[in-house]
């Protein structure tokens, strides 16, 4: 009984978390300028420049611990920008309590949507991301049509291919499929990611957020209120 009173608070806890970020979708802008900023560190000490990339080849590049946590904490940001953005738009949710408008700040919720997204794939830009998925669905494809497929059935199947190696077939072919598909579209946002961080949009981004995320939180108004 204690275990599910302690449960049910844990859940309710979390819907009240959620709930006040697709509220505050004020708050959430001026969060992801300071993530921003640290994009804008962090690719400026990268590339040796704030523009180009200068960094000498074999100079091995160094940056604080700190700001790299906070990099690629910028996942979890971009998590909650996203759901911030897509419940603004799906339930007309004002960006702040102060808002002036009727219903959601539509820039604001496609800025977070978007800009969530960047920092979502923004540490996992160097991964083989699409290979990582294929493999991952080749190996459920695999686990789940073993476990599914009646023995009468594995009897037949053994009269004309071995079991195990029809598993490997299975896993071989799903993962290359997911992984050529995901490679097109993971790519995509990986580049979008890449252009998104580059220094003098990130400068851009972080101004912007800043600037409007205090004038939804603070006066309740938005630089584009009437556009969108």
């Amino acid at each position: 009984m204690i275990f599910l009173i302690f449960q049910t608070d844990y859940w309710s806890y979390i819907k009240v978390f959620f709930d006040w970020v697709a509220q505050s979708a004020g708050v959430m802008v001026c969060i992801t300028g300071f993530i921003a900023f640290t994009w804008l560190g962090y690719e400026r000490k990268r590339r040796g420049s704030f523009t180009k990339r200068k960094l000498e080849e074999g100079k091995k590049f160094n940056i604080t611990k700190f700001l790299r946590i906070l990099s690629y904490g910028g996942v979890l940001v971009g998590i909650l920008d996203i759901w911030a953005g897509a419940m603004g738009l799906i339930l007309d949710i004002p960006p702040s309590f102060r808002y002036m408008g009727d219903g959601a700040d539509h820039f604001t919720c496609i800025f977070l949507i978007i800009v969530g997204i960047a920092m979502f794939f923004k540490p996992i830009n160097d991964l083989p991301l699409a290979s990582i998925l294929g493999l991952i669905a080749g190996t459920i494809s695999a686990v789940v049509l073993a476990a599914v497929i009646p023995y009468e059935m594995k009897v037949d199947i053994a009269e004309w291919i071995n079991p195990k190696l029809l598993l490997i077939i299975v896993f071989i072919v799903v993962a290359a499929i997911v992984a050529i598909t995901a490679k097109f579209y993971v790519g995509v946002l990986q580049a979008i990611s890449k252009f998104l961080s580059w220094p003098p949009i990130a400068f851009i981004i972080m101004i912007f957020s800043l600037i409007q995320g205090i004038l939804l939180w603070g006066f309740g108004i938005s630089i584009f209120m009437n556009l969108l």
